[in-house]
């Protein structure tokens, strides 16, 4: 079962500012929902994340890493493995300069599979939806909030 979503949305920062902030797993980490804590582990960063699959909730562990950092941007790619269920994933951000600001671009691409993927599909779907659409909009208030 896969998921794609992207959007854009503006901010009153610079791109070097907003690139910066995407820099930060603690950062990036707080802007998702569910996720409660984000910990250095050699290359990667490892968290866990409560995640709520219609009436079902539980805790899944996640792996990331900085597939790329540019200038313009970053690309994340991990994976979230719990309640019987394994999810991969990569979120790409793209940011440049407009109107005194930055325009962000995002994508989120993610595949699911196993037990809750199998069974549920249109709920998982849908709750990854919404954990990416929350998490953009998450960032874009926390950047607009920064003095």
């Amino acid at each position: 079962m896969k998921v794609d979503e992207s959007g854009q949305f503006h901010v009153d920062k610079p791109p070097a500012k907003v690139v910066e902030l995407l820099t930060k797993p603690e950062v990036v980490a707080r802007l998702i929902p569910g996720v409660s804590k984000v910990e250095k582990a050699g290359d990667e960063y490892v968290g866990e994340a409560v995640v709520k699959l219609g009436h079902l909730s539980g805790k899944m562990a996640t792996r990331f890493k900085y597939a790329e950092v540019r200038d313009d941007g970053v690309v994340i790619t991990g994976r979230a493995t719990g309640m019987q269920t394994t999810a991969d994933f990569k979120i790409e951000v793209a940011v440049k300069p407009s109107g005194g600001g930055s325009l962000v671009d995002w994508r989120f691409q993610g595949e699911a599979r196993g037990l809750a993927a199998t069974l549920a599909p249109s709920v998982v779907k849908g709750a990854l939806r919404k954990m990416a659409e929350e998490a953009a909009q998450n960032l874009a208030q926390y950047i607009n909030s920064l003095q």
